[in-house]
Order: structure tokens, then sequence, then C-alpha cells
């Protein structure tokens, strides 16, 4: 190192060397190991660490893995049910059954749950295509929907479940009107599979659906069943790849072909579980109808479209108290308003910044109850005081 003053001279400043490199080299050269020692230690801090149990060819996750990942902070493993509790969630379940509560509502698993020794065991497509986005609908990687795709079901020749009272093609079309109203005045973009009573092929819908952008797509139906005592509210949104619908009766899960092939729905599947859980416990809460819980099959117009989908069964015509309800055309609005306020509940759910809590997950009893709270507003995501312990779960 040297320095040479003067008037009209010039400096110069030599760092060390280090062999036949400057130590300025060298010396970046440790910070760059140093920095990438650091991410890697973080990522690794960060990681959760899974434990995963191969039962019957699948992977299975311990509830109590669960349970720390989302910060459950009570905990119940009474025989074979599952209590989980925190500030604002609440999950129930059991071994050897498909029926899963989040905070009162009602989903139907892919794959039963299941007990090795101890634990009590969940699927990882379960916990990854069902559970994760809809305690965590913020991770989505997608935007707030401005285009609202409504399809009512059936027309023309095509009459659908059919009662003394009226047709399920005639409900349909009456309620995705009204929901186009309300959408409208929100400021939503509509667009209307059908507006007049005609035959629409499922393919012709789909493909509608999907030329829309920034879209969801609400398909309108009213059941049908075998036996009267069949009632209750439904919703659907297309199965994961490699899972059976859940929308058959039943219990054990049976694989077909036709569950490993590739369908262009499946590009959205945390949508469509988001989307269907925001509209089914609108539905439920608006309807105070018998909660038959958030289904999964592939049905054509799910299963071919390119933006996130549900179907929803507002009700058997065969039941005698559905039936009466759904020709009602207070229940049809009600029905409606519904539909306005699930969009929101996604809309809000999926928005990127918010805080905790994300879920998206709600069911309460009463309307009032959440209006006598801080919130004023049933849509906002749950916290514990709104939910409903669920009868008799099996």
């Amino acid at each position: 190192m040297s320095y040479k003053g003067g008037k009209g001279s010039r400096s110069s400043f030599h760092l060390p060397w280090v062999g036949d490199q400057s130590i300025l080299k060298w010396a970046m050269r440790c910070l760059m190991l140093c920095v990438g020692l650091l991410l890697l230690a973080g990522g690794r801090l960060f990681a959760f660490d899974w434990t995963l149990i191969k039962e019957e060819g699948r992977d299975y996750v311990p509830i109590t893995d669960l349970a720390r990942f989302y910060n459950f902070t009570q905990a119940d493993y009474s025989a074979d049910r599952v209590s989980l509790s925190g500030p604002t969630l609440r999950l129930q379940g059991s071994a050897g059954s498909k029926e899963l509560y989040l905070n009162g509502l009602k989903f139907i698993l892919n794959f039963p749950m299941t007990r090795e020794g101890d634990k009590v065991l969940i699927s990882r497509m379960d916990l990854s295509k069902l559970v994760d986005p809809v305690l965590r609908p913020a991770k989505i990687e997608t935007e707030p929907v401005t285009t609202v795709v409504l399809d009512a079901g059936h027309g023309g020749v095509d009459q659908g479940a059919r009662s003394l009272l009226g047709n399920e093609k005639d409900f349909a079309l009456d309620v995705v009107l009204r929901a186009r109203a309300l959408l409208t005045s929100a400021g939503f973009n509509v667009k209307l599979t059908r507006d007049a009573d005609i035959y629409i092929p499922l393919e012709l819908r789909a493909i509608f659906a999907s030329h829309q952008t920034n879209a969801v797509f609400v398909s309108v139906h009213f059941n049908w069943g075998l036996f009267s005592e069949s009632g209750g509210i439904e919703t659907y949104c297309l199965a994961p790849r490699g899972v059976p619908s859940t929308n058959t009766s039943t219990r054990a899960p049976v694989l077909e072909l036709a569950d490993f092939r590739p369908a262009m729905g499946n590009a959205c599947d945390a949508e469509n579980i988001a989307l269907a859980t925001a509209m089914h416990g609108s539905l439920i809460t608006k309807l105070g109808a018998q909660d038959r819980g958030i289904k999964r099959a592939r049905f054509l117009v799910l299963r071919d479209i390119t933006i996130p989908g549900v179907l929803i069964e507002g009700g058997f015509l065969t039941n005698p108290q559905d039936c009466v309800r759904v020709a009602n055309p207070a229940y049809r609005q009600l029905m409606a308003q519904a539909i306005y306020q699930g969009i929101l509940t996604y809309n809000r759910a999926v928005e990127r910044g918010r805080g905790s809590p994300e879920t998206v997950a709600e069911r309460t009893e009463s309307p009032k109850q959440i209006r006598d709270q801080t919130s004023a507003s049933i849509w906002d995501p749950l916290r514990s005081n709104a939910y409903t312990s669920p009868e008799g779960i099996r």
C-alpha cells in the first residue's frame, strides 16, 4: 500500500493481495458463501417436517402434524374422533369417515381418515387439495374475479328434475336471473350460458365459460333422489386428478382409469375448492337448509373449463319440504343472494395482503348473531364464537 501527496501529484490505494488475487475478490467470494449458507439455514429453519405414512399405497399425514402446522391450540383425540380448535378455527372428524367439519361446514374427503396405532391420519391429497386451500386461501396465486359466468342447468327439451310444483330448468333460470341482477348492481361483469328456456349442450357451456377472463363459473341445479327422505344442499367442484369422485354412495373409495386422466379444470384445483367453500358456506347460512357437504365430481361443465367453477344443488325436488321451499320465489331470491355473497367471500379470501384469519370456511345458525358482533358481516372469516358444532359426526 502506498500514498504520494503534493501539488499535481496523483494518489493511489492498493488493497492487500492474497496469493495472486486481490483481497476484495476474496472477500466478496466469502460474503457470497456466507449469504448462501444463511439462506440454506433459513430454508431449513422455516421448513416444516411432515411425517408421511404409507397406507394402502397412499401417503397419509398424522392429524398431530396438521394441528401443529396450522397452529391449532387445543386438541382432543378421543377414541377415533378428532377435535381441534384455535382462535378462529375448529376441525372435527373421525377415523373411518370421509366427513370433515371445518368451522361447522361439512366437507366430504376424497379418502376416509384412518388410524395407525395411536395416530389418526388424513390423506396427503386431502391435506394439499382441500385443507390447505381452505385454511390458507390467501396463499392461492390468483386475483379477485371481476366476471361471473352463471349457468342455469338444463333447459329446452331437457327439463331436469321434476315435481308437481315445477321443473328444475325453470327454477334454475329464475335463480340465475335474480343473481345476475345482484351481481350487476355490484359492478360485476355477468355472463349467462342461457337466458331463456333453450337447450345448450354441456360442451358449449364449457367452451363459453373458458373464453372469459378473470372469471368464475357457477352452475345452478336442483336435485333428485330415489327416496323422498333425501334433502338439503350440496356443492360440487372438480375432483383433483388421482382421486375418486365423492358423489357416489360407495363408502370405500374406488379409483377408476378416468380418475387419472388430465382435465383442464384441474389447473384451478385450489381456486375450485376455495370457491366451493365460500359458495357452500353462504348457501347454508342464508337458506338454513340441511348441509349435505362440499363434494367432488367430474361433471363435464367442471372438467372442461379453464376457470374456477362450482356446481350447486339447491335442494331436492323429490323431497316434500325442499320442493315447497324451492317453488317459493322468496327462497330463490335468498339463493341468488347467497350466490352473490359467495362471490364476495371468495374475492376477499384470495385477495393478497390480508392478515390472519384467512379461512373461507364458515357456518352460523343465526345471521343476527353475527350482525351483533364487531365485524358486522357474516361473510368475514369466522371467529370461534360463530362456530356451531355438527351433530352426530360418524
